[in-house]
């Protein structure tokens, strides 16, 4: 990483004015939550914030990498998946748009660059003998042109057919993401993250099936609990008011309980007959008489509030030389430039906004409050600091 300094005028065309000069009113600082939506907005109030001794400062800008995350997603491609949604209905409406979805999330991550995100897939199609669940499918890499290539081309490569071998693939898939090595320009020391996408149970027969659910269950458990400590995410997608021997949503809430990755409040034993307060503790999403394009719509969702609920709020302050820290603790400002390009400066503020992991001897920018909320929210959404200039506070 090369750095050099950075011009006032540079500064202010890429919207850095607040580190320019004190009287430019569309510097932007701090974060509050907007009521209309779940979204964390900024905050003009500090916008005309007085820079003191740096009003004509400009520093030198470093970008930052959030803490890496490995995804593995476990995708069904079973028969069912060709299924009419509803009697005499066309079919393949649940595959096209699980293929869609998937299409859609490869070129997303691929468009954002981010070294500090892996993904792979393990599809079940019918086509894999038992040897074949032991190995991965396509696997975990930095998404570059070539890699998403890959990934899309096994999905659009397939044909559905066959049960729904969820057993087999956590038996064989689990280990191998505990035991994931990334690899250049991959960033090391990441979590670990599954995602289980399914429209049915496991195979086995029904009086069976209590029991190869509690062993699907326990195997994410102790995903979790073992030496990977991998969070399983469930997406569902079916009728709850099918009968459970073709969609049990319970059993695909239970993975999410099991995999740690439940969110605060959710409904145990969520079902059609909860009441409509209840929320699911998985992604549940119900095909009933939607289009494929809608059904497609709520996936990329799930998958992105996935993304989301796994980005870190922590960014090691990486040097060029690869040691971690700062010149000056006191002289750092912490930048955010959202998807479209609009950058805000963030206040340092333990409550809503950043902190130091250790302020004698930093090696990590922490957000905080409404901050960590936006960041999370917008995973293309990229941080840098800025070097040499005195730490905005609020």
């Amino acid at each position: 990483m090369k750095l050099g300094l950075i011009s006032c005028a540079t500064l202010v065309a890429i919207g850095l004015m607040g580190a320019c000069a004190k009287d430019e009113g569309d510097a932007r600082v701090g974060f509050e939550t907007d009521a209309s939506s779940a979204t964390p907005t900024f905050d003009d109030d500090n916008a005309r914030r007085d820079a003191g001794d740096d009003a004509t400062c400009a520093g030198t800008i470093v970008p930052l990498s959030r803490e890496p995350v490995y995804m593995l997603i476990i995708m069904d491609g079973s028969g069912s998946m060709l299924d009419p949604l509803v009697p005499n209905g066309p079919t393949g409406l649940k595959w096209q748009a699980a293929r869609d979805a998937f299409v859609s999330f490869v070129d997303d991550v691929a468009k954002a660059n981010d070294v500090a995100f892996g993904l792979g897939l393990f599809l079940f199609d019918g086509t894999k003998g038992v040897p074949d669940f032991l190995l991965y499918d396509v696997p975990i890499a930095y998404v570059d042109a070539k890699h998403a290539g890959v990934l899309k081309q096994r999905v659009l490569g397939a044909d559905p057919q066959g049960g729904t071998p969820i057993k087999r693939a956590l038996e064989g898939q689990i280990p191998l993401l505990e035991d994931f090595v990334p690899l250049k320009p991959l960033k090391p020391n990441g979590k670990r993250v599954l995602v289980v996408m399914t429209d049915g149970v496991p195979d086995g027969p029904s009086d069976v099936q209590p029991q190869v659910q509690q062993q699907c269950v326990d195997l994410v458990d102790n995903a979790r609990l073992g030496k990977g400590q991998i969070t399983t995410f469930a997406v569902g997608v079916g009728d709850p008011q099918s009968v459970d021997t073709t969609y049990n949503e319970v059993f695909v809430g239970r993975l999410a309980i099991a995999g740690g990755a439940a969110p605060a409040g959710c409904t145990q034993g969520w079902s059609e007959s909860s009441p409509s307060s209840a929320k699911p503790c998985h992604f549940q999403v119900t095909p009933g008489q939607k289009t494929a394009a809608q059904i497609k719509d709520e996936l990329v969702s799930a998958i992105d509030d996935i993304r989301g609920a796994v980005a870190s709020c922590e960014f090691p302050l990486e040097q060029a030389d690869g040691s971690l820290g700062v010149p000056d603790p006191n002289k750092v400002n912490v930048v955010f430039t959202d998807a479209s390009g609009k950058t805000t400066i963030v206040p340092k503020d333990e409550a809503n906004g950043w902190s130091y992991d250790d302020p004698n001897g930093p090696t990590k920018v922490i957000f905080h409050g409404d901050a960590c909320k936006r960041v999370k929210s917008e995973a293309d959404g990229k941080v840098s600091i800025e070097l040499g200039c005195a730490t905005r506070v609020n």
